[in-house]
């Protein structure tokens, strides 16, 4: 199968070096060419634009930014959906809003093509190493063809019955929890430096208590206020991810507070230059409030 894979961020890199790894004939396309080069001297094909990418591809693989830049690739005489071919598939792994979802499913469906929510979960170390977990919802003959392909980049794969937007929904839940935790370290780590206890002793009962990996380095690199974005979960990537949680909780009048106070320190960050730091940079918000910047 042909797959053709647009985005190559650090999760879509991660992910494309994986099906190249994977043997699977790979075409790819990005805004910034220069990205494309270590996937070409691996063996993939470079393409100037989204509409030679997937042409004759039965598989596209979009891993982009947000709803914005999605669609973006999608319309128009140069977009997926009007150079895609006749019952291939489109595999979304970007996290954006289920309303998103649902209208990408209905104009595949009115082009003749397929389409699947496929949010991931994991750093971009994890995508690079193979072990994202995945979920998928949408077209049901779709999720079956591409499950084998998936299992080059996710060892861990969950099928959703239901619409295309379920998969994000539940991407959207999962991504609030981690943020919450992280919040809840940073604001733990801060507590115990403001009242002379030890962040070490904070630091040491926090990999104690969590048991996925992914935790346990948050952990260790908040206590060493290691919130380098390289390889990581961008700030404006989270704070795009916070604001689709937002809105969809406000659609089906669920309050998140606390999600409302990270947005509110995200801002923060974004502000004062660290968009590009990890979203575990909060910890540097949560300190400027307590008054221990640059401590």
């Amino acid at each position: 199968m042909t797959i053709a894979l647009l985005g190559l961020g650090n999760m879509g890199a991660g992910i494309a070096q994986r099906l190249v790894l994977a043997g699977h004939p790979l075409r790819v396309w990005n805004r910034s060419a220069v990205k494309m080069e270590p996937l070409i001297k691996a063996g993939a094909i470079g393409c100037a634009s989204p509409a030679e990418a997937v042409a004759g591809a039965q598989l596209v693989i979009s891993c982009l930014m947000d709803d914005a830049s999605l669609r973006a690739v999608c319309e128009g005489p140069d977009g997926l959906f009007a150079n895609m071919e006749p019952n291939a598939i489109h595999l979304c792994a970007t996290t954006i809003s289920p309303a998103c979802a649902d209208w990408l499913a209905e104009q595949h469906r009115a082009h003749g093509t397929r389409y699947i929510s496929g949010p991931v979960v994991g750093r971009p170390d994890a995508a690079a190493q193979g072990t994202l977990l995945q979920f998928l919802s949408g077209d049901a003959s779709a999720i079956e063809e591409v499950q084998p392909i998936c299992k080059a980049f996710a060892a861990t794969l969950l099928p959703i019955p239901g619409p295309a937007s379920i998969a994000n929904s539940q991407k959207l839940c999962v991504n609030f929890f981690a943020i919450s935790l992280i919040e809840a370290m940073a604001e733990c780590y801060t507590f115990a430096e403001k009242m002379g206890a030890s962040p070490e002793i904070m630091g040491h009962f926090f990999e104690m208590s969590l048991a996925h990996p992914g935790f346990k380095n948050y952990a260790r690199r908040m206590l060493a206020h290691d919130v380098d974005g390289a390889g990581g979960f961008s700030m404006r990537g989270g704070l795009k991810d916070v604001r689709l949680m937002l809105d969809a909780a406000r659609r089906v009048a669920c309050p998140l507070d606390l999600a409302e106070v990270i947005e509110s320190k995200m801002e923060e960050c974004v502000d004062n230059g660290l968009g590009d730091a990890d979203w575990s940079a909060i910890l540097v918000a949560t300190r400027t409030r307590a008054g221990l910047a640059g401590k």
